[in-house]
């Protein structure tokens, strides 16, 4: 029998587990209004602000890219596919470009940068348009405050509150130890108060000194709070490492128990003795959706963590196939975990390079997935977890976040030994139909919007 490539692998890997969730799971074209490229076909001159033309159109579906014109007014697609155009309306020439929806990175440490009212070029030169901050159990502690002072900016955001935050928010300098009762009824009203203020759901890094003291049962309930509102519990589990399996178990117990929506963060089985446990941690998040679970997992597509940047050599934690087998898992989609500090510093290359990489090395030069597969793990699917309505996809009526690149050139730059670099390949960025990135600057764009929690 001829042997199976590590490539072969993985695709045919990919594609029994995409077999599986359609029948099981979250089904990514789920509710998409299936009108077909010509979607927007009039004999009537459509009424907008400005169009692409000539352009090949990745809609975020995952369904094949087609040739079509996109037409905008004010900050909304108006139309998609073959139409007409009033004499004189703006054109944009999409010729040898690719259009795909705003990237949505749903796991980020930028709250801070964010809130300073800092351009965000980092992230707009990647084709990102909204950003979910506070993951990892910090956040602000004021999440109406945030949302009202950090109106204008240049891209879309929304907050998860952070387990320690609530911590800090009850016992003013956090303590070793599991919570008392009436501490725990304290945080219960005070996530309460965060989701009814907008924020997306509830965050925790439980490897991390004091949230490693909080105990399963006090997570659930905490997490049936969250479910009650709708929102999501994104989770740092308790160990990436050694008890990797335990920590995923877990995460499916407070999931079942209470309910609530899962995102389990930055996917990985870390260091050497770990990789050959991968395989199973994939098969869990399988199996936690076959019995009702609504989990996803996000990834960043660097085999080097943030707690390996400073070794020397570089060490690297995460193995290339167990990444690889993430990057094309149905219930895993992806994201940066990135942070960026005063200035637009940043000691790890995924806040300058992240959704670059995932386009140039492992799409174009890899072959490992479809380009169209992958544009839908970075805007559909993510905007599905956050429940965006109108965000995602590129379809009239949707917001007008777009991102028109090259996608036979997009490649980051950014490297372990030079982490502040900006990709190639990304041509333009709009927000809210509002050009924030072009010829490789940002615009100065203020059209940026809070993203609350919809139920």
């Amino acid at each position: 029998m001829k042997e199976m490539t590590r490539r072969q692998f993985l695709l045919g890997l990919g594609a029994v587990a995409a077999a599986t969730l359609l029948t099981m799971g979250w089904d990514t074209h789920e509710a998409i209004p299936q009108e077909g490229a010509l979607s927007s076909a009039s004999p009537q001159p459509i009424d907008c602000d400005w169009i692409i033309d000539h352009v090949r159109i990745v809609d975020g579906t995952g369904s094949p890219a087609f040739m079509g014109k996109v037409a905008v007014k004010g900050d909304k697609i108006v139309a998609v596919g073959d139409f007409m155009s009033s004499p004189g309306t703006k054109t944009i020439d999409g010729k040898n470009y690719a259009l795909a929806p705003g990237f949505i990175d749903i796991h980020t440490h930028t709250e801070s940068y964010f809130y300073s009212g800092e351009s965000m070029a980092a992230f707009l030169s990647q084709g990102v348009t909204t950003q979910v901050g506070g993951n990892c159990g910090r956040s602000p502690r004021d999440i109406a405050g945030f949302l009202k002072s950090s109106q204008g900016r240049s891209m879309n955001y929304g907050l998860l509150i952070g387990y320690r935050t609530l911590l800090e928010l009850v016992q003013g300098v956090p303590r070793a130890g599991r919570v008392t009762p009436a501490e725990l009824g304290q945080m219960q009203e005070h996530l309460h108060k965060g989701l009814s203020a907008g924020a997306l759901g509830l965050s925790i890094g439980l490897e991390y000194w004091p949230q490693n003291f909080a105990t399963t049962h006090d997570l659930i309930i905490l997490c049936e709070v969250v479910k009650e509102h709708g929102g999501f519990y994104a989770t740092h589990i308790r160990s990436e490492y050694d008890k990797v399996l335990q920590a995923v178990e877990e995460t499916v117990e407070i999931g079942l128990k209470s309910g609530v929506a899962v995102q389990y963060s930055h996917i990985k089985a870390g260091y050497p003795q770990n990789w050959p446990k991968f395989a199973r941690v994939l098969d869990m998040l399988a199996e936690a959706n076959k019995s009702g679970l609504d989990m996803r997992a996000d990834v960043y597509p660097y085999t080097f963590s943030g707690n390996d940047i400073g070794t020397k050599p570089l060490r690297h934690s995460i193995s290339v196939e167990n990444l690889e087998a993430a990057l094309i898992h149905p219930h895993v989609f992806y994201a940066s975990d990135s942070g960026i500090y005063t200035g637009g510093r940043a000691t790890h290359p995924r806040a300058y390079g992240t959704y670059p990489r995932f386009l140039g090395h492992f799409v174009r030069e890899k072959g490992l997935l479809p380009l169209e597969k992958a544009v839908a793990k970075m805007t559909h699917e993510p905007a599905r977890r956050l429940k965006l309505q109108d965000r995602g996809l590129i379809r009239p009526g949707y917001k007008a976040d777009l991102v028109l690149f090259d996608e036979q050139r997009v490649m980051d730059k950014a490297t372990y030994e030079k982490p502040v670099a900006f990709s190639e390949g990304i041509e333009k960025v709009w927000v809210n139909g509002v050009l924030a990135w072009n010829e490789q600057k940002v615009t100065g764009s203020t059209s940026g919007q809070f993203l609350k929690l919809t139920s």
